[in-house]
């Protein structure tokens, strides 16, 4: 039945082709080879890294009683990660308010006595003018005057004095807890609960994750193109395209490569983005005029990637050379077709075609 079928299809063709009987084929449509504008593209590899990294520090001697966050804890921010003893520290907190108390009711002792001095003086001055005491009376009483008052100025100043340590003793207290500057994650450990640690001992690392960039590091001779460069977008291995922010370039280059390292911020609270993370830098850097044809003309035949091309008289298949796919479906061609050739919109139409009119020309 199935070669039967196929004898009754040829014999058909052949008959209309002997007897000049018309076969129906719809005409196909094709498409015009163009030239159109693109925005012109550089493309970096970038790498994401943690606007805030920084390993804490011990600005004390002291022994660690207390860790309250490990790796891969997430640590909000002025939140406690660990705290010191600090017996001693109280104490000497403790000390220096007792000094001030001492401080005060000296200051309230000297403000009377220098009340009193003047008060004397006053009437010493007074008897004096009416000669009714010698020149030794009148200036002893002025030297006591003055001792008070030297006596009020030492109070003072040793009360600033003591206040000053107050806040001393208090600023080292609170370096007993290791507060987090920001929120984030803790990367890395270093100390153990009950070590002892010293002045500039690092303690533990983290990064935040509000605030992200990507870093890139950019040829001498695109740096210029690339500073005036708009829209910096970042593409990643699942998919998706971020926007990126403000760009800063460091202003020196690397000696053994001559390239410079170039900073974009990311939008804040970007999801599922870490610190190491690989991406693809977009920068625009202009606009090309780049030979395309729709992506779905292009057709595949093995390892031979082609179109049909149509012309007055005939309908072939021609091999191209393929280079970017462009936005809206656009196919760039960098070999085998010139600008304002017709290809078939439809290849397997063309196809269809091109099998029926070579099956004609071997009749």
């Amino acid at each position: 039945m199935k070669y039967k079928l196929l004898w009754n299809t040829l014999l058909g063709l052949f008959v209309a082709v002997q007897f000049g009987i018309a076969v129906a084929v719809e005409p196909l449509e094709s498409v015009a080879v163009a030239e159109k504008t693109f925005p012109q593209y550089e493309v970096f590899d970038a790498v994401v890294e943690a606007v805030h990294h920084s390993t804490v520090s011990s600005r004390i001697a002291a022994q660690v009683i207390e860790i309250n966050f490990d790796v891969s804890d997430l640590v909000p921010q002025d939140a406690v990660i660990m705290k010191f003893e600090d017996a001693e520290f109280q104490a000497r907190v403790a000390q220096v308010e007792a000094n001030i108390l001492a401080d005060k009711a000296q200051s309230r002792e000297a403000v009377a006595r220098q009340k009193e001095a003047k008060s004397e003086a006053k009437r010493v001055k007074s008897l004096f003018a009416r000669k009714l005491i010698s020149q030794a009376a009148l200036d002893g009483t002025n030297a006591n005057l003055s001792a008070a008052n030297a006596r009020v100025q030492a109070v003072q100043a040793q009360a600033k004095s003591s206040q000053a340590q107050l806040t001393e003793a208090k600023v080292q207290l609170s370096y007993t807890q290791i507060i987090a500057p920001y929120s984030g994650v803790v990367t890395e450990r270093l100390i153990e609960l009950g070590e002892m640690v010293s002045p500039g001992q690092h303690l533990i690392t983290g990064v935040s994750l509000e605030q992200l960039r990507v870093v890139v590091n950019v040829p001498q001779y695109l740096l210029t193109a690339i500073q005036s460069a708009t829209s910096p977008e970042l593409s990643l291995f699942d998919g998706r395209k971020i926007k990126g922010g403000e760009m800063t370039v460091i202003p020196y280059a690397d000696r053994d490569s001559h390239s410079f390292k170039v900073r974009i911020d990311l939008p804040p609270a970007v999801e599922n983005i870490y610190p190491g993370t690989f991406g693809k830098l977009r920068f625009i850097t202009g606009e090309e005029q780049i030979r395309v044809v729709p992506q779905s003309t292009i057709v595949q035949r093995s390892e031979v990637t082609g179109v049909y091309v149509l012309s007055a008289q005939n309908l072939i298949f021609r091999q191209v050379r393929l280079g970017r796919l462009l936005d809206g479906q656009q196919r760039e061609i960098l070999a085998g077709l010139s600008v304002g050739e017709n290809i078939a919109s439809d290849p397997l139409a063309a196809a269809k075609l091109l099998k029926l009119n070579s099956f004609r020309s071997q009749l």
